[in-house]
């Protein structure tokens, strides 16, 4: 064969081989914009999730917060106005879950999904550490419930700085990195404590049996017996109870 058409042959090639990696990168360019342009389209259906989640999940401790305060009462012994409980708010768990389950479907990436769960199990732990408030002998019968709450705060700034990443959206400008998340020196990472809090409520037989229809009173530190006698305590407890 002549070597002047090899030589054409090998530049034709070359050619046809640089024309397949131009349409390839052209190809791949091309994904890459209709990708993002999916990703884009879907950021606002995504923000409202995670936005959602965020609502029920302060709607959660709200309700939670409302529920302490009967359970301080049920506590000492006392009634609670049957107008307070009859008026008393739905519990939003079974909205919080179902907002788990959309995080789940349009997360981008997989971290938000996990904060997410955590903190959807660790409001179940608040209904644990309630029930410990409630029939805890010890001195330290609100030290779990303390915590739960805690843990949740943290929790909710952990949520709002991965949804943030997975919105590509980062801190605010002049914000820290790690925005908004507090740093605070523990011995161990978040998950671990929340894990070891929950091993404790699981050991705790005030905490795990079933809530009986009286109970006697319990003791209660002087803290607790000074909120019971404030205006927002004794409003909630039974006229023929509220003097005594």
């Amino acid at each position: 064969m002549d070597s002047a058409i090899v030589t054409s042959l090998i530049a034709a090639g070359s050619a046809t081989g640089g024309i397949l990696l131009k349409t390839a990168f052209d190809v791949a360019i091309e994904r890459g914009r209709d990708r993002k342009a999916n990703e884009d389209r879907f950021i606002e259906e995504r923000k409202a999730v995670y936005d959602e989640f965020l609502r029920l999940n302060a709607a959660q401790f709200r309700y939670r917060g409302e529920l302490r305060r009967v359970t301080l009462i049920a506590r000492a012994g006392r009634q609670v106005r049957p107008e307070v409980l009859s008026r008393f708010p739905d519990s939003p768990m079974g909205d919080l879950v179902e907002a788990l389950e959309k995080v789940r479907r349009v997360a981008r990436t997989y971290e938000v999904v996990q904060v997410a769960e955590r903190v959807v199990e660790l409001h179940g732990d608040g209904v644990t550490a309630l029930r410990f408030y409630l029939q805890g002998d010890a001195p330290t019968y609100g030290l779990p419930l303390f915590l739960v709450d805690r843990f949740g705060e943290d929790q909710s700034r952990e949520f709002v700085a991965a949804y943030r990443r997975d919105l590509r959206l980062g801190p605010p400008e002049g914000a820290a990195e790690s925005f908004p998340i507090v740093e605070r020196q523990m011995p161990f990472p978040m998950p671990q404590a929340e894990e070891a809090l929950r091993a404790y409520l699981r050991s705790e037989p005030a905490a795990a049996q079933d809530i009986g229809d009286i109970l006697p009173p319990r003791p209660l530190l002087a803290g607790d017996e000074r909120l019971l006698e404030t205006p927002e305590y004794r409003a909630l407890i039974r006229d023929d109870e509220a003097s005594s």
